[in-house]
């Protein structure tokens, strides 16, 4: 039984609910949910039964890792098979993509890294970094609330621009970008904002690359034990009361794609596919037991496994 005790409910998304801990102000309690979401359109939004436990297991699974390997993570302990106990982050308006292989909108940013006959794609020599600004209906807000502007609208749907693609990210301006849109084309170029008024007193963009590519090497070890390839996965950032850089939010099969020995998809890629869901369900099961599966090798393996 879980001495922690859930308080006030401080977030409900699509897909997880968020509650403050009774006695403890710097924790919360992240439950999960059965929903399947895509397209950020609430009209598409499935139940998959047992979604919650199975995504609170691979979450729990890999925060219980990376912890191990010496990131710094939000997640303390899995207190439930739906729940798991995390230090309450500010969160930063940042979703960090690390990509092993050239997929999805990647190739309409980059278009020229498609293979034009078709072929295998290739990986990358090192995980490829990008960072998107969070945004909902375009507006922009500061760390502190603030509206700080509004994207354009997009010239193809007629809707406000979100998530833009963060282009240039390493000066006090970053220049903002269409995510979906070839980086090279004029109607790519949306705006620009202030670094400041985003990333939070101390923290860099610099310092969220290299955690996120030290992430990145150690989630491909790690599936690689599963027999599974990382394609490419997203992440979320958050600052303690101690302004000290957290890994936060989820991981779980809907953060990332995923293929297996036979090269099939084994993700929430699957339901962006129009899969069927005992299919997706499936794959979402194969996922946590191949996670386990993983776990005891990493565990008994030892972490010299995982330094480099």
């Amino acid at each position: 039984m879980s001495n922690f005790k859930k308080g006030e409910l401080l977030y409900e998304g699509k897909t997880k609910k968020v509650f403050l801990v009774v006695g403890h102000p710097n924790l919360v309690i992240i439950q999960s949910k059965d929903e399947i979401t895509k397209n950020d359109d609430s009209s598409q939004t499935k139940v998959m039964e047992s979604k919650a436990e199975i995504a609170t297991e691979t979450t729990c699974l890999i925060f219980e890792f990376l912890k191990e390997q010496g990131v710094k993570v939000a997640y303390k302990e899995r207190i439930s098979e739906t729940e798991f106990v995390a230090v309450r982050t500010n969160m930063i308006h940042l979703e960090v993509i690390e990509r092993w292989y050239p997929y999805g909108s990647f190739l309409v940013r980059f278009p020229h890294y498609a293979r034009l006959d078709g072929g295998f794609p290739y990986r990358f020599n090192e995980p490829r970094f990008e960072v998107f600004l969070k945004t909902t209906g375009g507006k922009m807000v500061s760390k502190d609330g603030r509206e700080i502007g509004e994207l354009p609208v997009d010239f193809k749907t007629g809707r406000p621009v979100d998530d833009p693609f963060i282009f240039s990210y390493k000066d006090e301006f970053w220049l903002l970008k269409h995510p979906k849109v070839s980086i090279s084309a004029k109607e790519s170029n949306l705006c620009t904002i202030y670094s400041k008024d985003i990333l939070p007193k101390g923290i860099s963009m610099q310092e969220i690359k290299e955690e996120a590519d030290k992430i990145a090497c150690l989630l491909w070890k790690f599936l690689s034990l599963a027999n599974l390839t990382l394609i490419d996965f997203k992440i979320e950032f958050g600052v303690g009361s101690d302004g000290e850089l957290l890994l936060s939010d989820v991981i779980d099969n809907d953060s990332w794609r995923l293929r297996d020995d036979d090269w099939k998809e084994r993700s929430k890629e699957l339901f962006r596919q129009n899969q069927d869901m005992k299919e997706i369900k499936e794959s979402y099961e194969f996922v946590a037991r191949e996670l386990r599966r993983a776990e005891v090798i990493a565990r008994t393996s030892g972490k010299r496994l995982f330094e480099h």
